[in-house]
């Protein structure tokens, strides 16, 4: 990987050492690289930093209230919905939705719109107050939704007059009823507002040095590297817009600068505040010990599954993996001591975990098959009883991944 002009550009005369290669000679810490990548995959630094500001974001601030009106649930929403007329809020995962314009004239005139909520919980299910509600129907049902809305309709889409909304399990697609509309879907989502987003103690390369002085329409597209002690990039690698807004001398002293950006990273969603302290305990390095990752919240180990290094299984046929099931008090919590029983610390199982909401691909990835010694397996049976995934609702999420394994041709063997 070696430093040179930018996307689009030639290159200069200068001749730069591949990022391994380049010694920080510093007495502060090495955290992010800047990095650029041209169309044949050929990488170039642009910086190096200290420290990166405005990454994180509070999930409560993308939270938003929805409901679905005149609503005919089927499979574990339907049983999600009773759950919550019980008087209690339900957590439900993740929930897809398909918005099919009634009125389009043209076959081929765009007529749908496909939208994600993501963390759905259920607060609240009672009848059906739309006036076009079926009246022979009376369990047509209108349920309000707190989610994060991570796809949804373009602002120019405008809501149709008459509309039929599939509701569909997560990634897989199958099917969990239907509903006339969605109120307070069709509206602009400016998202909150974001912390500016400042590049500490940069080292720019002589590119970003020449893009201070004579800045491009709209910035330029990125790649920002988390780099461990060692130098080396980790797993996350974040795609960024440097369109500077402000540059001056860092306090880190020397030469390094910090800059200001106008914007930032390319999501509408920004790594929830507990990714932090994840993405701290990674730049250490890959973990060592075992159970590093259960000190971290939920989103945080959801977090540290995304630095995971992926492995197939065991090596050796009939290998006996033991897992610590003492942790396991959530999803991310079983798939990261599932992961680092099979690979070991810091490493996650390849696998296709849709399949338990009925993803087509049945989330097979041959290995030789083995014995998994769960420990501890009550703590995930009682933390798990409540979750499900599968499109019917007639399997929590800790019956559901045995019962997988085992399909697998898994040994799963429970104490």
């Amino acid at each position: 990987m070696n430093e040179g002009e930018g996307q689009g550009e030639g290159r200069g005369e200068e001749e730069f050492q591949p990022l391994s290669e380049v010694v920080w000679q510093r007495d502060l810490p090495l955290r992010y690289a800047l990095i650029s990548e041209e169309w044949d995959g050929e990488q170039t630094v642009w910086a190096r930093c200290v420290d990166v500001e405005g990454l994180f974001q509070d999930r409560a601030d993308y939270r938003e209230r929805l409901t679905l009106k005149d609503c005919a649930p089927t499979g574990r929403l339907r049983k999600a919905a009773e759950r919550c007329a019980e008087g209690r809020p339900v957590p439900f995962g993740d929930l897809n939705l398909m918005v099919n314009d009634l009125d389009a004239e043209d076959e081929y005139e765009y007529d749908y719109a496909y939208c994600e909520f993501e963390d759905v919980v259920i607060v609240d299910s009672r009848p059906s107050t739309e006036a076009s509600a079926d009246p022979a129907d009376p369990a047509l049902l209108d349920l309000v939704v707190e989610c994060i809305v991570t796809g949804a309709p373009r602002p120019s889409h405008k809501e149709p007059a008459r509309a039929d909304v599939g509701l569909l399990n997560g990634t897989s697609g199958l099917p969990l009823g239907r509903c006339g509309r969605v109120e307070g879907l069709y509206r602009d989502r400016p998202g909150p507002d974001r912390p500016p987003v400042r590049l500490i103690g940069c080292e720019p390369s002589p590119h970003l040095l020449r893009r201070l002085v004579q800045a491009r329409h709209g910035g330029d597209s990125l790649q920002l590297w988390l780099i461990d002690r060692t130098g080396r990039p980790t797993a996350v690698q974040e795609h960024i817009n440097v369109d500077v807004d402000e540059c001056r001398p860092s306090a880190m002293g020397g030469a390094l600068i910090d800059v200001t950006l106008k914007r930032g990273l390319f999501r509408r969603v920004l790594p929830p505040l507990e990714a932090r302290p994840v993405w701290e305990a990674w730049h250490e390095g890959r973990p060592r010990e075992r159970s590093t990752w259960a000190r971290f919240p939920t989103a945080g180990r959801a977090a540290w599954l995304g630095f995971a290094e992926t492995c197939l299984g065991p090596e050796e046929p009939g290998a006996v993996c033991e897992m610590d099931g003492r942790y396991i008090t959530d999803v991310p919590g079983l798939h990261c001591a599932l992961g680092e029983a099979i690979g070991g610390p810091g490493r996650t199982w390849h696998q296709c975990w849709s399949a338990l909401r009925g993803c087509q691909c049945g989330g097979e990835i041959h290995c030789p098959p083995f014995t998994l010694v769960w420990h501890d397996a009550d703590v995930a049976r009682r933390a798990l009883a409540d979750v499900s995934e599968d499109t019917d609702g007639e399997l929590n999420y800790f019956d559901a991944v045995v019962g997988f394994l085992e399909r697998l041709g898994i040994t799963v063997e429970l104490r």
